[in-house]
């Protein structure tokens, strides 16, 4: 993550900066450490010599809300959506088209949504009944946080679809159904497995769809699985799969046209043998690659893998600089929201620390007892 270069400490504006950031720190702390919804707190006050009630608040209805002590928190570092570029970790830059298609934020005309056939309710996982601890909560679950947190920091709608199992596929089929009911509702649907995350929290959906150029005709988006050997990710006329562990849906009468088709072809009238895909890998994902995109070029973006697939490792192809996917070492899921999160926590402490180093830093000419 490329974090802003900050001017002098004598600006007004830096020290309006870091005060916010600093706030959002404490808040941000305050409401983690009490999220177990305490009573109020006694403190002494000076009204009349009087012990004042503060109530400190902990739920997102309270006079301030986690959604905004995020969006305080990730305010010095987020990117707007016409940000003409982006440099990695690496110092590789990304730039965005001369006109950006995507010049506002889309709001709550987004939807990030979880679609799961799990519970996610046993110890360790996110809905379960128990007392939350951190260090227990399984990849599965942090996966959603991410997302979750994700949205809440950019002002996105957030929806956890309990789809229904089949009893004649694999579950992962709920998601043509699910993008299709839901798009009825939103201009785009953002779709991420448990196991996938976004990795540039501080990053707007808005930017990338302007940088992978998400025009109108755009019906779905999906990153390439990683090349390989014949038969290992590609389709019967070895052309390398789309992954839909991450999907960008468009809101049109097309996206309906080819969520339905993707839906249906299990059942073998409009593409003969697709069955074979009910239970068999890769699912969905596998009958996509071999049949629907075929009928939808125009309407479908493969989007690079090392952009929106794949995690940085020593054999990975796919890096996923904006998007990752833990196909292996699915825990790191929940890495990618604790770095995240610290980045964003820490920045302003740091820079809180540098602006006052005179202070700070003392120098000791001789270490010798004086």
């Amino acid at each position: 993550m490329v974090l802003p270069i900050l001017g002098a400490r004598s600006a007004p504006w830096i020290s309006n900066l870091v005060a916010v950031s600093v706030i959002a720190v404490v808040l941000f702390v305050t409401v983690l450490g009490f999220w177990a919804f305490q009573p109020p707190i006694p403190r002494p006050g000076s009204h009349g010599g009087t012990t004042v009630q503060v109530t400190i608040p902990v739920e997102p209805s309270g006079p301030v809300s986690i959604q905004e002590v995020l969006r305080l928190l990730y305010a010095p570092l987020k990117m707007q959506p016409t940000t003409p570029s982006f440099t990695d970790d690496l110092g590789r830059s990304y730039k965005l088209p001369a006109k950006p298609l995507f010049p506002n934020l889309l709001g709550k005309d987004l939807l990030v949504v979880d679609l799961e056939t799990r519970p996610l309710d046993k110890n360790g996982q996110l809905l379960h009944k128990g007392a939350f601890r951190w260090g227990d909560l399984d990849y599965l679950s942090g996966g959603v946080m991410n997302h979750y947190t994700y949205a809440m920091i950019h002002g996105y709608d957030y929806k956890f679809v309990q789809a229904a199992s089949f009893d004649d596929r694999h579950n992962t089929w709920i998601k043509p159904s699910a993008l299709a009911n839901l798009l009825k509702h939103y201009k785009f649907v953002v779709f991420l497995d448990a196991d996938a995350a976004f990795h540039q929290m501080q990053m707007p959906m808005e930017w990338l769809l302007n940088y992978w150029q998400i025009t109108p005709e755009i019906s779905l988006a999906m990153p390439l699985d990683p090349s390989g050997p014949p038969g290992t990710n590609d389709d019967r006329f070895n052309r390398t799969l789309t992954n839909t562990g991450f999907i960008i849906a468009q809101q049109s009468e097309r996206t309906q046209e080819i969520l339905r088709a993707w839906h249906e072809c299990p059942d073998d009238t409009r593409y003969p043998d697709c069955s074979q895909w009910k239970q068999p890998r890769f699912h969905e994902q596998s009958a996509f690659g071999n049949y629907i995109r075929y009928d939808y070029e125009e309407n479908v973006k493969e989007l690079p893998c090392t952009e929106a697939n794949g995690y940085p490792s020593e054999t990975a192809q796919c890096e996923g600089i904006f998007m990752r996917h833990y196909w292996y070492g699915k825990e790191r899921v929940r890495d990618d929201l604790a770095n995240s999160t610290m980045e964003a926590i820490m920045a302003p402490i740091q820079k809180l620390y540098m602006d006052h180093r005179k202070d700070i830093i003392t120098e000791q000419a001789k270490n010798e007892i004086i």
